[in-house]
């Protein structure tokens, strides 16, 4: 620490090439021991509060906790947007909400917040687990504990992942092919206005332009446009995967009620 972390930053909404200096932060290592101690309370939390929820759902402190994550989650987005723009400026093209993480911050917030929609969260859910979860594992980050956007990112993410879980054990909901379904179907609006709106204003909402300018997995599915196809995939897989837990839930209560 107390060292100068410089370079050409690319950011985690736009993917814009701009030239950054970090004060007084040192460059994010995956799988640093900060970074597994996250992952350990991540995962703690992911476990705890749904099984304390699904004790007694209707309890008091459960509607605080909602409230509490869902300002939580919109009110950490609504701070990058102001830190990026205190540090970096841009025009108004690179500060639009439209990237999966911010849209299910602020819709998970919104849910949890207020008057939960069912149509919303079965959507939500998908996008939730299937692009998040992989994002605390492999964070696409630059500045290590304890900067700013180490917090910021891991509020963002981990506040994601257990927003989706609390409302399921809060209000029993269940997600099914059709909801999967759904979720593909709404993936598919999003990436195709991105992709108009990327070209339109030279930006790079979910890398519909161009390969993110730092390492991910992305990097092995070619170059454009043969990775968004390979990406499409990769999320229908995913989906899947996510899906599979409802799907051994209700396999397992059909059998029970089939007379032996």
């Amino acid at each position: 620490m107390g060292e100068t972390y410089s370079h050409f930053y690319y950011n985690s909404k736009t993917e814009r090439k701009t030239n950054l200096t970090l004060a007084d932060a040192n460059p994010f290592i995956l799988f640093m021991p900060s970074h597994l101690v996250t992952v350990a309370i991540s995962v703690f939390l992911f476990i705890y509060i749904p099984l304390r929820i699904s004790k007694n759902p209707k309890a008091d402190w459960v509607g605080y906790f909602c409230k509490i994550l869902g300002i939580l989650l919109i009110g950490n987005e609504l701070g990058w947007v102001i830190y990026k723009f205190n540090i970096v400026g841009g025009g108004w093209a690179e500060y639009m909400p439209f990237e999966l993480c911010t849209i299910n911050a602020y819709l998970l917030g919104f849910l949890l917040i207020f008057r939960p929609t069912y149509a919303v969260f079965e959507v939500l859910y998908f996008f939730s687990m299937a692009g998040t979860v992989q994002g605390i594992i492999t964070p696409r980050l630059f500045a290590a504990f304890p900067h700013y956007l180490f917090w910021e990112y891991f509020i963002t993410h981990t506040g994601i992942v257990l927003g989706a879980l609390v409302l399921i054990f809060r209000y029993n909901w269940k997600v099914t092919w059709l909801s999967l379904w759904r979720a593909f179907l709404w993936l598919q609006v999003i990436a195709f206005f991105n992709l108009v709106f990327d070209f339109t204003f030279e930006v790079n909402y979910m890398f519909m332009r161009n390969l993110p300018r730092v390492p991910s997995v992305i990097d092995y599915f070619g170059q454009w446009p043969w990775y968004i196809f390979a990406c499409e995939a990769f999320g229908l897989a995913s989906f899947i995967f996510y899906l599979l837990p409802f799907l051994l839930i209700n396999y397992r209560n059909t059998s029970k009620e089939i007379p032996k």
